[in-house]
């Protein structure tokens, strides 16, 4: 996440340091006391593609759709709004374009 994105957010004291680190605050399961972990990066947890096919054998045409839907989730959801591809962008997209 772009760190001036960050700077303009209202609860950003909530959740980042002076550094702009976030603070990923959870309850210690032993002494059930509020633990803070500082994470400098944050990389995604999940495969998204991986979920949408799973352990499924799709024929060529199905998965060349999957990894447009994919491609097009990734534009779509995109934390930096200047990087985020628009609503008329989007409605052009190959996986809304391309029939099956």
């Amino acid at each position: 996440m772009p760190n001036q994105m960050i700077r303009k957010g209202v609860f950003k004291d909530q959740h980042f340091d002076a550094n702009l680190n976030f603070m990923y605050i959870e309850v210690d399961k032993v002494t059930e006391r509020e633990k803070v972990t500082v994470m400098s990066t944050i990389n995604p947890t999940k495969d998204l593609l991986a979920d949408l096919i799973g352990c499924q054998r799709l024929p060529e045409d199905q998965r060349k759709k999957v990894h447009q839907l994919k491609d097009l989730l990734d534009q779509i959801l995109m934390l930096d709004p200047a990087k985020r591809i628009s609503i008329n962008q989007a409605l052009q997209h190959p996986f809304i374009q391309e029939k099956i």
